[in-house]
């Protein structure tokens, strides 16, 4: 751990201060000074910072944050993977499908393992405390606490939303495992792909404590950024969809006795949607949908649209395609960028202008958001089976699928074969103990797990795709 880790994750100094002074540190390292009275050393400058720190963790100054769901990094720790976590099993069930009368299908079951000491003493070190907060309409957010592994780029933050009224089980939807359905997009906004989890022991009417487990996509940045959604845009477009219902209607009866039911078809096939639809909705209704739309279009548009659209034109003035090309692979690097538009390059400028200026907005409305920086901190301790098809740590698994699967499918099974002759299902027809799944690159799978594994107790890991399957011993270091 360097000098800048250590008193960023003592004190909560804000990260851009401590690389100033690690800047001048690494300086001091390389160049000469010729006036030593005149310049600190870099040794001294982290000897006045040390002694700075110490004197404020002496007076109890409020620059160190304490965190506030859970009393320490090993209560959070045991509350999200221990014995009693209020979502620790389930069984598979039978569901009947709407779609299909007399049919159904099985819900898969899971039961979480409880974490093992020696696991969870190292999660603990992993913790860093964040306690950062924002303030919309009457909702308070605070991000705690995360975990991030750079490898796998991914991991967990933990987060209390506070509100003056009481948000409905109907509008959070909580599933049978702890995940909350209603959560994203309605009153928070993520920028990393995740899911949120309830967190019940310390959730109450006016307090809502969860945990969003995510996978850091890199063409999104190295930072996961949480926000609250635009409220009265919100309400305004909820105003609009019905405003539109009714409109539509009118529309599409208007349309029935301007054009034969042939007439309307073909109109659909010159717009490029195929035509000969039937039932509530059919052709006069799309056509009618269509023709709202374009009237209203002004209305449909959010600030944030507006504004995105605004500077996506203003980068089209100051770089050219080539030039907004060569600033994403700057940002990117150049593996992503020709992973990414493999086979469809000519799509790279467009994607490159939609992505600065994305980048741009969120610059611009920093102060709207909590913004934990992703750095590379490290790696979780990991083990490797199948000569690298298989990595794991105690939080998730990256399979690489195209070797068991074909594209777009999923692997249907995967087992740890334990040492003690036991196994932990991660997931098969009847059990998913994983709280995401998540395709990324080179066609890989990431399972984020709902238990804290010890992975010294894997023996060997079984994956079956629909391709074939394997069980894959450990790889030697």
């Amino acid at each position: 751990m360097t000098s800048f880790q250590l008193l960023k994750g003592l004190t909560g100094i804000d990260s851009e201060l401590l690389v100033s002074v690690e800047q001048q540190t690494n300086a001091s390292k390389t160049k000469w000074s010729k006036s030593q009275s005149k310049h600190l050393s870099g040794k001294k400058i982290w000897l006045i910072a040390a002694v700075i720190v110490l004197a404020m963790l002496l007076v109890g100054c409020a620059v160190a944050y304490a965190m506030i769901i859970f009393g320490s990094p090993a209560e959070m720790i045991s509350a999200l993977y221990g014995e009693k976590t209020g979502f620790d099993s389930a069984p598979p069930t039978e569901v009947n499908d709407p779609g299909k009368p007399g049919s159904a299908y099985t819900v898969p079951g899971y039961e979480k393992q409880p974490v093992e000491e020696t696991v969870a003493q190292e999660l603990e070190k992993w913790v860093s405390p964040v306690g950062k907060s924002i303030t919309a309409d009457g909702y308070k957010l605070t991000v705690d606490a995360y975990i991030y592994d750079s490898t796998t780029q991914s991991g967990f933050i933990t987060l209390l939303l506070e509100h003056d009224k009481p948000i409905s089980e109907e509008e959070l939807l909580v599933g049978y495992n702890g995940e909350i359905g209603g959560l994203s997009g309605n009153y928070l906004n993520f920028n990393q792909y995740g899911r949120a989890y309830l967190i019940p022991g310390k959730t109450t009417d006016t307090q809502l404590a969860f945990t969003y487990y995510f996978r850091a996509d890199m063409f999104k940045g190295t930072n996961l950024l949480v926000s609250f959604p635009n409220f009265e845009e919100q309400a305004r477009l909820e105003e609009y969809e019905r405003n539109r219902t009714e409109g539509v209607a009118a529309i599409r009866q208007r349309l029935k006795g301007e054009l034969t039911a042939q007439e309307a078809a073909e109109k659909m096939r010159e717009l490029g949607y195929g035509g000969g639809y039937t039932g509530d909705y059919d052709d006069y209704y799309y056509l009618a949908s269509l023709e709202y739309d374009a009237v209203h279009a002004d209305e449909r548009m959010s600030k944030e649209s507006i504004e995105l659209q605004a500077l996506t034109d203003q980068l089209k003035k100051d770089l050219t395609p080539d030039e907004a090309a060569q600033k994403l692979r700057s940002l990117w690097g150049d593996a992503l960028v020709d992973e990414t538009f493999a086979g469809q390059m000519d799509e790279l400028p467009t994607a490159a202008y939609h992505f600065l200026a994305q980048r741009a907005y969120e610059q611009a409305h920093a102060d709207e958001m909590v913004c934990v920086s992703l750095t590379d901190s490290g790696s979780l301790p990991f083990k490797t089976f199948g000569q690298g098809d298989v990595y794991v740590n105690s939080l998730c698994v990256r399979i690489r699928t195209s070797h068991y699967a074909e594209s777009g499918s999923d692997n249907e099974k995967v087992i740890f074969h334990m040492t003690d002759g036991t196994d932990f299902v991660v997931l098969d027809d009847l059990t998913d103990n994983t709280l995401f799944k998540r395709a990324i690159e080179n066609d890989d799978t990431l399972y984020m797990m709902s238990s804290a594994i010890n992975i010294d107790n894997i023996q060997s890991v079984e994956v079956i795709g629909n391709m074939g399957g394997a069980t894959l011993e450990a790889d030697t270091e």
